[in-house]
């Protein structure tokens, strides 16, 4: 069974990640996993343990790591929800997005900072992760109890290329609720009519495979704007988009924007990439 993840420094938005986590966790029927990386000045895993001894400062760090990791295990296990941790050494961010393989994960989360910039974790930033990452991140910066989250968002573009992702994303979502809603900016570099809009909504829920799921359309001059409207009048819990590396005006939802919408609005935000 895939595991979700939860990367974690400890610090204070990383416990929000975590105690939402567990709330997911147990909503969607999936084991844990808590991962931490210590800095150590040498390779770590090749030393004996009298070797270890020459390092009192990064053997207490470690041996202080186990434990925090231990403790959020115990808490989820407390939820009812099957949990382990691992503890890494040296580990960038680049390296957590190859380690972070889709077979074994169905879903990251991880705590942000705020509008002061995204907190740093296992070495570099959510940010980064949001931009690589080839599973579903769900980015939280403020505590939001998992039992409270009701109304989901999702934001497309109604292409071809996300539709495996947007089947993903809903996939997860559905199993802990029904009030769902697509929101698709219309722009005018890519303006369509509304009846044009219908036909292609029609079309692209159709291939989903997804029926009854209300979508809405914003028009805007660009699309963080239409977002901006449409989570101003539907005022959701959680926000959900489909993003994609590349930039430029054929873009629906960059990762820039997607991280706009972390560092300004307080709920927790679930982002996919279309090159997964």
């Amino acid at each position: 069974m895939k595991h979700i993840l939860i990367p974690t420094d400890f610090s204070k938005s990383a416990i929000n990640a975590s105690e939402f986590g567990i709330g997911m966790a147990k909503g969607l029927g999936l084991p844990l996993r808590f991962l931490h990386s210590v800095q150590t000045p040498v390779d770590w895993p090749k030393l004996n343990i009298q070797e270890e001894k020459k390092y009192p400062e990064t053997r207490k760090r470690i041996n202080d790591a186990r434990e925090q990791l231990k403790i959020w295990e115990k808490k989820a296990e407390e939820k009812g929800v099957e949990a382990d941790h691992s503890l890494i050494f040296n580990t960038s961010m680049d390296e957590l997005t190859s380690y972070v393989k889709p077979d074994h994960y169905e879903l990251v989360i991880m705590g942000t900072h705020g509008t002061k910039g995204f907190e740093k974790i296992l070495g570099s930033n959510t940010q980064k992760h949001i931009r690589h990452s080839r599973v579903p991140v769900l980015a939280i910066k403020y505590k939001f109890d998992f039992e409270n989250l009701k109304k989901v968002l999702i934001a497309t573009d109604l292409k071809e290329k996300s539709l495996i992702p947007f089947q993903k994303i809903y996939r997860i979502l559905q199993k802990f609720t029904t009030d769902i809603k697509l929101v698709y900016v219309n722009t005018p570099y890519e303006f369509k009519e509304n009846d044009e809009i219908d036909n292609i909504a029609d079309t692209f829920l159709k291939k989903s495979g997804i029926e009854n799921i209300q979508i809405q359309y914003f028009n805007a001059h660009n699309e963080a704007r239409g977002i901006g409207m449409a989570i101003n009048k539907l005022k959701p819990d959680l926000f959900t988009s489909v993003t994609h590396r590349r930039s430029g005006f054929n873009t629906i939802f960059s990762p820039s924007i997607t991280e706009e919408i972390i560092n300004n609005y307080d709920f927790p935000v679930l982002s996919i990439n279309r090159e997964i």
